[in-house]
């Protein structure tokens, strides 16, 4: 895999004194674009969904002298920018300085205004066919439910390959399952644990092995249970997760991928979590009793 980023690494040092767009399906494979650069320069800035005085900030970092080769500056998720922050930054991202780079990166490139996009040289990064088809056959329990998550998520990929730990069937339990929840973060590990046992949630519910009293005592325990963590923080991370079983249990109904958007959209700042987190459950269950 080292392979990929050697790739962008001469890329982006062949680009000095241009922008570039680096674009991927996969934010964890975009974060990697932070070690790159640190391995070309020490002196370099960056920024996620940067405001406008974090554009000024750039701007002036590039315009000062340079005590290494080149400075760079690293701006994520550059669509997400307001537009006033955007269109200050047009004139810099045209012409750059000479000892300088500043790379873009973008999970929807084609959200970027067209003076942006007209603006970049674009690298894809992506990890190749066969490497998931080899990773396929290390994968015991759920193989296609646990490749479409490698596949949107490079960190559990490279986990699932380095690991080559046998997978085992997991249970939806809710002290469990929330108690992976616990940190800021889920880690790969605990997102494939997390991703199996929404599985079998869904299964109990297509099987009809909850009934309407068995879903309010698992939800009055999932919400006593939830008490313990970031209930706001962990209804994006199971928007994801849910997004993916139900893509592979073949769900086809657009209002529900629409409102899991919502939350992973970040639209619902002020929502009640402990409603939505009801609405998340209800939203599996009709869904598998379809």
């Amino acid at each position: 895999m080292e392979k990929i980023f050697e790739r962008l690494k001469d890329f982006l040092k062949r680009s000095i004194g241009s922008s570039v767009c680096v674009r991927s399906r996969d934010e964890s494979l975009l974060k990697r674009v932070d070690g790159v650069v640190a391995g070309i320069t020490k002196e370099y800035l960056i920024f996620t969904e940067p405001s406008i005085d974090e554009v000024r900030q750039a701007e002036e970092f590039l315009y000062t002298a340079s005590a290494d080769s080149v400075k760079i500056v690293v701006l994520h998720r550059f669509e997400r920018s307001s537009m006033e922050a955007i269109n200050a930054f047009l004139k810099t991202l045209e012409e750059p300085p000479s000892h300088s780079l500043i790379i873009l990166s973008s999970l929807k490139f084609r959200d970027l205004p067209q003076t942006v996009r007209s603006r970049v040289k674009v690298f894809d990064l992506f990890v190749p066919k066969d490497f998931y088809e080899e990773l396929r056959k290390k994968v015991s329990v759920e193989p296609e439910l646990v490749l479409r998550l490698c596949e949107l998520d490079f960190d559990v990929a490279e986990h699932v390959d380095r690991s080559n730990a046998t997978l085992q069937p997991v249970r939806f339990e809710p002290s469990s399952f929330l108690s992976l929840f616990k940190g800021e973060t889920l880690k790969p590990e605990e997102k494939v644990q997390a991703l199996l046992a929404l599985n079998d949630l869904y299964s109990r519910f297509e099987k009809g092995e909850i009934d309407d009293r068995s879903f309010v005592e698992l939800y009055m325990a999932l919400v006593e249970q939830a008490r313990k963590v970031d209930l706001a923080r962990m209804l994006v991370q199971l928007a994801m997760l849910c997004e993916i079983v139900l893509e592979h249990r073949g769900v086809n109904d657009l209002s529900v991928y629409r409102w899991f958007d919502s939350i992973l959209k970040n639209r619902l700042l002020n929502f009640n979590t402990q409603l939505t987190f009801a609405n998340l459950l209800v939203k599996i269950r009709r869904t598998a009793r379809r």
